[in-house]
């Protein structure tokens, strides 16, 4: 018996896992930022620089974990939306071909990358625990 291919519902609830963990990392690393902006304070130009640009990509980072929660939240909603017939017009089948082959390239260049940093902030936490 072939296999039902899942609706775009189910593909969209089956996904919100992938904001959903973007939203916990970006607030997560804005929670750092703010408490690293406090280490450094304000009381020079130049500490009160970095705290302010601290500040800012913090604020950009928890934006970030928002517009990410949300979208997951909703997401998930969607497991029962209906199965709808998609229409062909204007579908270009090589265009679709194209766009997964760079979808796909980005994704393999975003999960190296977080591998690169998570390595990165492992040896932190190794040099860290040598103190």
């Amino acid at each position: 018996m072939p296999q039902e291919e899942p609706t775009c519902g189910q593909e969209l609830a089956a996904s919100a896992d992938i904001p959903d963990n973007f939203g916990r990392l970006f607030r997560h690393v804005a929670i750092n930022l703010r408490h690293h902006a406090s280490s450094v304070g304000n009381e020079s130009a130049p500490a009160a620089l970095e705290h302010d640009a601290l500040l800012r990509v913090a604020a950009g980072y928890e934006e970030m974990a928002d517009a990410a929660e949300r979208a997951a939240q909703f997401m998930r909603t969607l497991a029962d939306l209906p199965a709808v017939p998609h229409g062909t017009a204007g579908f270009e089948r090589d265009d679709f071909v194209d766009w997964m082959i760079t979808k796909i390239a980005i994704q393999r260049r975003l999960g190296t990358t977080l591998l690169e940093h998570a390595e990165q902030s492992a040896d932190v936490l190794a040099n860290f625990a040598k103190r």
